[in-house]
């Protein structure tokens, strides 16, 4: 059976990665360089840990609040667009406790096997930089540290199977000694890790090549229409003729599908992220800075600040002063480092569905299409969970468990 992936980021490399080790004749078309999109710059996190969806009890409330603030972690950009306008309202509806916690429960089964299928990649000759150190919480205040105890202990009852150990302030700086003494706090979650995007997703394209993929990129996909039995892909100058097609196109991937007729509810979600070498000793652990919702990863060359969650639709462009919130705050939870020498400063757009939960599985009405997306700033973390749940769908019609709180016309 012959597939084709339309996507070259994490998630697009890694359901074409599953598709082609379940024997699938699979060509993957990349618009530009594969993992150059939202997995470039981001914090690259490996976070079980953090299943928690983004609409919270009272998040909405906290948004409004901080619409003033152009620097603030969390921004909507009002605009005059009924699709964005109904995003909003089911974002508020999937806030409330119950729904916050079914979707808990939803990413916690589809993240059951994360850790497990990172090893599997490495077994199978995915080369890429990973750290396994677990992740620091790191938190101004004894209330803040408690709000996320609070979120934590939901998880674990949940289902979470790893460790959640509160530190003081003495012991945090123990395990990491850039700890700022400004922290009052802190929360180690030993079990997660991290990886460089960009390694991952370099390493996923080799393989995929080693293995008889076709990488195509620079396959701008134009159009993509069922005919006479077949799927067929008009990419650049060429057409693609396939049985089945998934779309992982990220934050495109609506208007990808547009032309036939299908709607995909989600929004872009913009994050920032600087990579630097700094002054001073850096960090050894990944950190989240918990007030400033920043993450923090070293990696063997250079670490990198990431965060902020811009809705403002499917702009690029870098807005200074949210580049610079995210690099201010590490002066403050970190002592001695602050980065300099900039060696990447990024803005991505995150495909971020109302509930927060990812889009995956058949598309209804339209035999053979399937979709991959909406995994917002969870991407890399479930990217391969995604493919290895997604592929015995595609190739053999079986629905997964997981998949089925995922459901595309959800």
């Amino acid at each position: 059976m012959r597939v084709a992936v339309v996507g070259g980021g994490a998630v697009g490399l890694a359901c074409a990665w599953y598709l082609r080790r379940e024997g699938a004749d699979v060509v993957l078309l990349e618009r530009g360089r594969c993992g150059e999109g939202a997995s470039l710059g981001n914090a690259g996190w490996i976070t079980p840990g953090l299943s928690n969806p983004i609409p919270a009890p009272g998040v909405m409330a906290q948004a409004l609040r901080w619409l003033a603030k152009k620097d603030s972690p969390l921004l909507l950009r009002p605009r005059l667009d009924l699709a964005f306008a109904a995003w909003c309202w089911r974002f508020m509806r999937s806030s409330g406790r119950e729904r916050y916690l079914e979707g808990m429960r939803a990413l916690l089964a589809l993240n059951r096997r994360t850790l497990e299928l990172f090893d599997g990649l490495r077994a199978d000759g995915v080369e890429f930089e990973m750290h396994e150190d677990g992740l620091l919480f790191l938190f101004l205040s004894a209330r803040a540290v408690e709000e996320e105890e609070a979120v934590l202990a939901d998880l674990v009852r949940e289902g979470y199977p790893g460790d959640v150990r509160p530190l003081s302030t003495q012991e945090a700086q123990a395990l990491e000694p850039a700890v700022s003494d400004a922290v009052a706090g802190a929360i180690h979650l030993p079990a997660e890790r991290h990886v460089r995007p960009e390694t991952l997703c370099a390493g996923l394209a080799t393989a995929l090549r080693t293995a008889g993929a076709e990488v195509r990129e620079g396959a701008d996909v134009r159009a993509l229409e069922r005919r006479g039995g077949e799927w067929r892909l008009r990419a650049g100058a060429e057409d693609v003729a396939v049985d089945r097609v998934v779309v992982a196109a990220g934050a495109w991937t609506g208007p990808m599908l547009r032309p036939l007729g299908v709607r995909i509810r989600q929004e872009a979600a913009k994050g920032y992220s600087v990579t630097a070498v700094g002054e001073g000793t850096p960090p050894r652990f990944p950190l989240y800075f918990g007030e400033a919702k920043v993450g923090c990863s070293p990696f063997v060359v250079g670490v990198r600040l990431a965060g902020t969650l811009e809705l403002g639709g499917l702009d690029l462009s870098i807005d200074p002063r949210r580049l610079a919130a995210v690099s201010r705050s590490a002066s403050t939870y970190l002592r001695g480092w602050r980065p300099e020498r900039p060696e990447l400063e990024w803005a991505g757009l995150r495909p971020l569905p109302a509930d927060s939960l990812p889009l995956v599985g058949g598309v209804p009405g339209h035999d053979g299409l399937f979709v991959a997306t909406g995994h917002g700033m969870l991407g890399i973390t479930l990217a391969p969970a995604t493919g290895a749940a997604l592929a015995p769908l595609v190739l053999g019609g079986r629905l997964e468990p997981e998949l089925v709180p995922l459901a595309v016309a959800r």
